[in-house]
This record gives structure tokens, C-alpha cells and sequence, in this order.
């Protein structure tokens, strides 16, 4: 066992068709009278990535006032997938004059000027573990643009430390699932019902139904 994680076992970029192929023939030219030595404009992108933080979860109670006034909480109802923030923030080091916030900005603008479509493509996060073995992949479906932080310019700043701006994507849905030690047809999401469940069996609310009503009948009568 390993006490701490370590921070950087994981997999993420931005796909390529999340840009266009006149910004990247564009781009292309300034990344040559660089000297910039990556395959194409998204790799280069995708180089800058620092870090991102996984969306937090939240799992919310809905309380119901019993007897005598005493409150009792009670698991809500509703999607599992939904209580997660819906939200994912990266954060880029600021390369090359800024090359990479407006290259990431002109991709931003052309997603909002263009019909089509609704959503970007799905992003994927793995997991690795030590040996650099995917233990997850979480899909993000559906994605939206959400904002991109501003850029702070200044004549009085001439050394060169590090600068960072940040990108937030929405998404309409996420998957998580298990993959160590299984093919892409095996993998198992970690919101699929467990083994055996039956999401049809409701044998237990109506049990809870009829306690309800046993004890509220006895209250009345006593």
C-alpha cells in the first residue's frame, strides 16, 4: 500500500475534433515559426494541460416531520448521476505569448458561432494505477462550454514565472467504469445495480407503506 496518491496518475486531453481545421492550419503556421515540435495544433494544446479538478458529489436528504414534531431525514429520490456538481475545471500553464489561451479561445468562439452541433464530444479521464494500468474511465457525455478565465497582462512583469488560466466545461451526463483486467466490452459502471438487484422489485416500499400506515393508525387510536 502506498500512504499518499500520487497526483499525476491519470490520462486526459481534449479531443482533436474539438477544433476546426482552418484555426488548425492557422495555428500551424505560428507553431512552425516557433519551433514547436508536436505532431499537430491539439497535441500542442493538450501539452499545456497543468492540472483539473474531478467534480464533487453530493448526496442530498429530504427531512419529513413525524410524530411530536420530530424531524427525520430520509435519502431522496432521483438520479445518482445528478448529484454530482456537473462541472470540470482545467487549468493550463500559459505558453509561447499566450499562444495556447487564444488558440483555446478561438475554439471557445467557434463552438458558439457554428449550428452544430448542441454538445462537444464526449471527454474521457483515466486512472492509472502504479504500473500504469487504467483502473477507471470516466466519461463525460454531452458537453458544454462554460467559461474561460481571464488572461492578466503587464508592463511591469518581465521574469518569467509561471501563469496559469483556466477552462470550465459543463456535461449532461457521466459514466464511471471499471476497467483493470477487462476488455471494453467487460468494463462494469460503477452505477450499475449491484448483482442480483431488481429494479423492478418493489416489495420493500410497499412493506414501508404498510408500517407507515399500521403506525399512523395507532396513533390515532391511542
Amino acid at each position: 500500500m502506498r500512504i499518499n496518491s500520487q497526483n499525476n496518475q491519470f490520462v486526459f486531453s481534449l479531443p482533436q475534433a474539438y477544433i476546426t481545421k482552418d484555426i488548425e492550419e492557422k495555428f500551424q503556421i505560428l507553431m512552425e515559426k516557433n519551433f514547436v515540435q508536436y505532431n499537430d495544433v491539439m497535441d500542442y494544446l493538450n501539452s499545456t494541460i497543468k492540472d483539473m479538478v474531478f467534480p464533487s458529489v453530493s448526496y442530498e436528504k429530504v427531512v419529513q416531520t413525524m410524530y411530536h414534531g420530530k424531524k427525520v431525514g430520509f435519502r431522496e429520490a432521483g438520479n445518482v448521476a445528478d448529484k454530482f456538481q456537473g462541472e470540470i475545471d482545467i487549468t493550463y500553464r500559459s505558453v509561447d505569448s499566450h499562444l495556447n489561451y487564444f488558440l483555446l479561445l478561438e475554439i471557445c468562439n467557434r463552438y458558439y458561432l457554428q449550428d452544430n452541433p448542441n454538445y462537444l464530444p464526449t471527454l474521457n479521464i483515466k486512472i492509472l494505477d502504479k504500473d500504469g494500468d487504467v483502473i477507471y474511465i470516466i466519461l463525460l457525455k454531452s458537453v458544454i462550454i462554460s467559461s474561460l478565465s481571464e488572461l492578466r497582462l503587464a508592463y511591469n512583469a518581465t521574469d518569467f514565472s509561471e501563469q496559469t488560466f483556466s477552462l470550465q466545461l459543463s456535461y449532461n451526463f457521466i459514466d464511471i467504469k471499471w476497467s483493470i483486467d477487462r476488455d471494453e466490452l467487460q468494463e462494469e459502471s460503477i452505477f450499475d445495480l449491484p448483482p442480483g438487484a431488481d429494479p423492478w422489485d418493489v416489495s420493500g416500499l410497499e412493506k414501508e407503506m404498510v408500517k407507515r400506515k399500521t403506525e399512523s393508525q395507532k396513533r390515532i387510536n391511542d
